[in-house]
Order: C-alpha cells, then structure tokens, then sequence
C-alpha cells in the first residue's frame, strides 16, 4: 500500500514540471448570429399581422432595444424588439400597417449573439401589405460639406416628391442610415420621384426642427433605379450646420493656459464678460479674436477665484449668456515660445508665447553668428499680446542664432521660461520650395478661393478670387506633404458660407485635391488642377 501512494505522488510531482500553458477555446468569434428561419417567411406579401418572428443558429441578446431597430417607412408609436426565446427574437407593433407598402425592418445593429457580443449586422427583414415587395433602390453618400469627410450614423430620409413640408414638420416615407463610410442605401422603394435628405437627429423625432441639427438634401427629386442599373450615379449629400439668424454661443471652454475660449455663431465687434457675483475689484479681460472674428480668447488678469464665478457675456447685439470659468487641468508652469526666422531682408524675427506678455528684457536675448554679436531692437507687436518683434540692425546671416537667457520673457501670469535656442538666420532659396498651380475647368466653381494647407491642416497660403486658367504661384514653402482646397465662393465675400433649407440653398461647394502635394526643397513643382464640372 505504502509503495501504491509514492508512485502516485511522484507521478503528481513529475507532472508538475510540465509546461504551462493558457487554455484557449481557438480562433475568437466575430461572427454576428445567422438568420436561420423567419416567420412568416422573408419577402412576405399581402401580410396582415402584427409581429414576425426570426430564429438564429445561436443564442443571442437584445443590445439596443430603441435605438437598433430602424424601420422604413417609419412607425408610431415604433415597434417593440425582444428576445422570445434561446435563440428567438420577435418584432411586434400596435401600429396600423399602411395598404400596398413594403416595410423593412433593419434590425441587425439590435441583435447580438449572446457569448461576443457580435451584431447580426446588414439583417434587414423585409415585408409587403400588398401584392409584390418593392425592389428599387437610392444609393450615395453622405460627408462633411466643408471637410469633405464621411459621416457615419446620419438618417438619410425619403419623401414623397410633392410633400414640401415633411422635413420639418412631417415624417419620411423611408429611412436607413449610413455606415462607418458615409454610405447609405434606401432599399425596397416604389417607381416614383422622392427628394431625399440627411439629418442629424439630435431629439429623435425624424425632423429638422433643431437650429444646432446638421443637414443635407438633394437639389432636385430623385427616381429610384433597380440595384443592378451600373448607369445610375450615387446621390452625394453634403451635411451641413445652417448659420445662425441670431448671435448665439456655440462652445466655451478653459485652455490649459487660461484663456477663456468661446465660439460664436457669428462674427462680433466686440464681447463684454460680467461677473454677476463679484462686487468691486480690478478683474479684466483682454481679447485675441480670430481672424473671421467669431471666435475669442478671453485671457483674465487675474485667475484666482475664477472658478467660483458666473460671467454674464453680450456682444454688440445684446445679452447671450452665463459661463462659468473652469480650467480642466493644471496650467503648465514653463511660458511655451515660439519663433519664427526673418524671411528676408529687414524683416523681423518673431517670437509668439503661449500666454499675454507683460514684461520683455531685451538685455537677456542674445543674436550672435559664431561668436560675434548682432545689434537688435526688441519690440512689443502691438497686435499681438503675446508676441515680441527681433528687429536687426542689418543684414542676418544664415548661421544667426537667437538666445532666450531664462526670465527674458514673463507673461501676465508670472511665468517664464529656461534658456531657449532658435535658428534666426534668413534661410537660403535651396531650402525652401515653389508652387506653381493652375486652375483647369471648372467655371461654375469660380471665382473660387485656393487654399494650401500644410500636414497638419493649416492654412499657409491663400489666393481669393481665382480664376480659371489663372497660375497661382507661391514661394518659400517648408518642404513636406500639402494639401490643397478650393472654395467655390459664389457670393464673393472671401469665405465659406453654408447652406439655408428655407431658400433650398446649398453650402458653397468645396473641393479637395485628390492627393497630397509633396513640396520639395529647392523644387519649383508644377501642377495644373483640373476641376472638373461642377
């Protein structure tokens, strides 16, 4: 008996020296639950019920009971999705079923199988009350009308061609919605005209009745085509927000360096902040507007007991509301500067800090090449608090360095800065680039403002009131990847202006170059634009 437990227990200990693995189950599961069997059938006709019910090859959950089950043409009240058994799903309404319709109910993004989580995406289950189900389709896509990207999740609604007022007051005929992509697809359609149109449904009611909804609608009516018509172009909706008639605020918040950022709904003369708590005191408030003069930095003298404030704002137009002043993290103790080298002959280096100067000591900024100092003259830009002007005396080499000895520079707020070292010489021709553009076509979309825009989306060249066959030519570009725009700007004010839904007006039209423009040191590159018609 004795010898039987010491070969078990040496089997154990043998058996532990094995390696350890992880145990897993193989490949993880992305598969969203297989429609097995639909009951009634799919593409049913002539139905009269109030429910179907749909059975999976797995077991699966409701994920989005409201929000997941879309249905064209809609229902009210919407109907109810619920799990009915293991791998059971069914769709009921109290809802009365329009005659002659075909009804389709996307209820993929609502359904998931119980274990991953997977949506049973792309699951449409379709029905008609009368004697066939509707087989045409409208087919596009939806984007930014002024960034050109795409815009998941918007509705894209159809009404009937004669019915005016639906989008505001009434509901569509269909709906879908659009992918990750910006594609949409409204499906199961009659042989008649329907004009067409995305919205942003911020309250859920299927309605453009928000002024902060964005939206998109196509100019003329549109006749649906069969799936396999290869001929038929997609409909590109251009989503849009719709200027403001009053003067409103549309975001506020606190930047890490104190400044109260607040952006208005449209251009103002002027801002007024009042403290509806404080009495007395000698807070106030500078002002960094943008160049369109819609959006403003308020920068606070002081920022003690800020927080504990209330700040009643007007404009020129009277009263727009209360904020409050609540920085989100702590303000970097360094004073961040940036400069900019002299571009030429006499032209000044600039230096930019991330806060409002109030003192500048020249004495502790130094302009040297090699070891041979250069004579200078530090000057505040008067429109620019937070800038500094290094004017020369004379002719910069391109070896110049800019030194800031620590405290050169303190802003309003006491910070400051350690050492500091810039290239400050004027750089030479080889080490910038040329472009040379040329506008090709496109006369609908001119006169038009060009844009160059570097990598990260800023603006650094700009030509208004171009025209087609014009050479547009820019110099001492920074080498790297550019992008181009043009504005089509119809009125001739110099911007972009968006679209009205009351006046059927579309945004000004914006076009993007297909692909980068690569600046090279030293290139004069050439490119001739061909726009296109409109």
């Amino acid at each position: 008996m004795s010898r039987i437990r010491f070969i078990a227990i040496a089997a154990l200990l043998t058996g532990g020296c094995a390696q350890v693995r992880e145990i897993t189950g193989g490949p993880k599961d992305e598969q969203g639950p297989r429609l097995v069997e639909a009951s009634p059938p799919m593409g049913t006709v002539r139905f009269a019920g109030d429910r179907f019910v749909l059975r999976f090859d797995e077991r699966v959950q409701v994920k989005r009971p409201k929000g997941g089950l879309l249905v064209s043409p809609p229902m009210d009240p919407p109907p109810v999705i619920a799990v009915s058994g293991a791998r059971e799903v069914t769709v009921s309404w109290k809802s009365e079923l329009r005659p002659n319709v075909t009804y389709s109910f996307a209820v993929g993004e609502a359904i998931a199988d119980l274990a991953e989580g997977n949506a049973a995406r792309s699951l449409n289950y379709v029905l008609s009350t009368g004697d066939a189900v509707d087989s045409l389709e409208i087919h596009g896509t939806v984007t930014h009308a002024f960034t050109g990207a795409a815009i998941e999740d918007a509705l894209v609604l159809a009404y009937e061609a004669q019915d005016s007022a639906a989008f505001t007051q009434g509901r569509p005929a269909f709906i879908t919605r659009t992918d990750k992509d910006g594609r949409y697809a409204l499906t199961h359609l009659p042989e008649r005209d329907l004009r067409i149109a995305a919205l942003k449904d911020l309250n859920g009611n299927y309605r453009f009745d928000l002024p902060a909804e964005e939206i998109a609608f196509a100019s003329d009516a549109v006749l649906p085509s069969a799936p396999s018509d290869s001929t038929r172009q997609p409909e590109a909706l251009r989503l849009f927000q719709e200027a403001s008639a009053v003067q409103r605020i549309l975001n506020s918040n606190v930047t890490d360096d104190r400044a109260l950022r607040i952006v208005l709904a449209l251009p103002a003369e002027r801002i007024a902040l009042r403290d509806i708590a404080r009495e007395g005191g000698r807070l106030t408030w500078s002002e960094e507007w943008s160049a369109a003069r819609d959006t403003v930095l308020l920068w606070p003298s002081d920022t003690t007991a800020l927080g504990d404030g209330r700040y009643a704002t007007s404009t020129e137009t009277g009263a727009l509301d209360t904020l409050r002043y609540r920085p989100m993290r702590p303000m970097p103790f360094v004073l961040d500067v940036k400069a900019r080298g002299n571009t030429g002959p006499g032209q000044p280096i600039r230096l930019r800090a991330s806060r409002p100067l109030a003192e500048v000591s020249a004495e502790a900024i130094l302009l040297r090449s090699d070891s041979i100092e250069i004579p200078f003259t530090a000057l505040r830009d008067t429109s620019d608090s937070r800038a500094v002007l290094i004017m020369a005396e004379g002719e910069v080499p391109q070896n110049a360095a800019l030194t800031l000895l620590p405290k050169a520079l303190r802003d309003i707020y006491g910070g400051t800065h350690d050492t500091l070292r810039f290239a400050a010489g004027t750089a030479p021709a080889s080490a910038s680039g040329k472009l040379r553009l040329t506008l090709e076509g496109g006369e609908t979309l001119c006169p038009c403002i060009v844009e160059l825009l570097d990598a990260r989306g800023t603006v650094v060249r700009r030509s208004p009131n171009a025209v087609s066959g014009e050479r547009l030519t820019w110099v001492g570009l920074d080498p790297g990847n550019h992008n181009l725009r043009l504005i089509a700007d119809a009125n001739g004010n110099g911007r972009w202006d968006t679209g009205l839904w009351a006046e059927r007006r579309q945004p000004e039209r914006v076009l993007l170059h297909a692909e980068p423009v690569n600046v090279r040191a030293a290139w004069d590159l050439g490119i001739t634009w061909k726009l296109g018609p409109e």
